[in-house]
């Protein structure tokens, strides 16, 4: 419950989305079409300074999604990001002793790179193994972002190592999709479907090699810089997650503005502005937190709908339907229908606001 409330959060790198407009581009597509209704604007993309919000992000694939191309087209998608891709994160990796260090340094500091997903890594008898779990979205849309990361990771492990490097296994935690003969051709492995994790797995005798380009006091600076630059996104990041507990310890009865901030103690001049650095609002957090209430309150009780409308500070059910419409693309009774009948929810492009 609650997971929303990070996509506000500016944490994708410009030159991750720009790879992918370049890419559809030499498939004939037009980045106008593949940009609509993301806010994200061509020129902003030149600039390599520029992140923007997970929810821009998960619009992008929906649009990607929606090209009317062959099921799966994405897994022909060449090897493009390399390690220099991921700036200083990527620079700490190269200037690692070996494949081990820099496996725990991408693992420790993947958030720095727009990574919408937890990164685990084990080793289980001879196998080295990458595990992602928590996606930031589901469906289509989260097995796009790992079957993304796994199609590029062979390129990222062969430029660390600087020889040529293919995974072991890979395990995907869906079913097998109707295209599913084509994923050890693409893999060049062998490729397991329903399984508990998705893991990308490679040769644990890799993990002692070491790297062409090692620097030990690079790859300490590097680090340091990580690691400064990643506490100051959870400082950010808290500010949002501060607020919503405010907004969850009164439900129904919701602080304004000026409230929140007393209670933080600080200006609401402040409060808002730093609410736009991190690509969101007051009123944007509302709604999240609204709309994750009121779909808890439809699918886990017996309220009414015009009494879940009260509980969440609605002044007339009408405005409650209207918004949970805008926030779902379907009513509360479809919603609850829905749910009744087991079919699951339909895919909805997130609104920017």
């Amino acid at each position: 419950m609650f997971h929303n409330f990070r996509l506000d959060q500016k944490a994708i790198p410009a030159n991750l989305i720009r790879n992918t407009i370049n890419w559809l581009e030499s498939l004939g597509y037009s980045s106008s079409g593949i940009l609509d209704n993301t806010a994200i604007h061509p020129e902003a993309l030149k600039d390599d300074d520029q992140r923007f919000t997970y929810r821009q992000r998960i619009n992008l694939i929906e649009n990607i999604l929606d090209t009317g191309s062959s099921a799966g087209f994405w897994l022909d998608r060449p090897q493009q990001t390399e390690i220099k891709d991921y700036g200083l994160l990527g620079y700490a990796m190269m200037s690692c002793e070996n494949l081990e260090q820099a496996v725990h340094i991408a693992v420790k500091y993947h958030r720095m790179a727009g990574a919408m997903y937890s990164l685990q890594f084990v080793t289980e008898g001879d196998d080295a193994v990458l595990r992602l779990d928590h996606l930031m979205a589901g469906g289509l849309v989260g097995q796009y972002l790992v079957e993304e990361l796994f199609i590029g990771m062979p390129l990222l492990i062969s430029q660390l190592l600087g020889e040529e490097s293919q995974p072991k296994e890979i395990r995907l935690n869906y079913p097998a999709p109707p295209y599913a003969d084509r994923y050890e051709e693409v893999f060049a492995c062998p490729v397991y479907f329903g399984m508990p994790f998705c893991e990308y797995r490679f040769s644990g005798e890799l993990l002692d090699k070491e790297l062409s380009k090692a620097d030990p006091n690079i790859a300490r600076v590097c680090e340091d810089s990580c690691r400064n630059l990643l506490n100051q996104m959870e400082i950010e990041q808290g500010l949002v997650s501060q607020i919503c507990h405010i907004l969850l310890s009164q439900p129904g009865n919701f602080p304004s503005l000026d409230l929140i901030a007393g209670r933080l103690h600080i200006g609401t001049r402040t409060l808002r502005r730093r609410l736009q650095q991190l690509g969101t609002s007051y009123q944007q957090i509302l709604d999240d937190v609204r709309h994750e209430l009121a779909t808890e309150y439809l699918l886990n009780t017996d309220l009414a709908v015009h009494e879940v409308s009260d509980l969440l500070g609605f002044s007339e059910s009408t405005n409650f339907r209207r918004a949970f419409l805008k926030w779902s693309g379907e009513s509360p009774y479809q919603c609850r229908k829905r749910h009744l009948q087991g079919i699951p929810a339909k895919r909805l492009t997130t609104r920017i606001n």
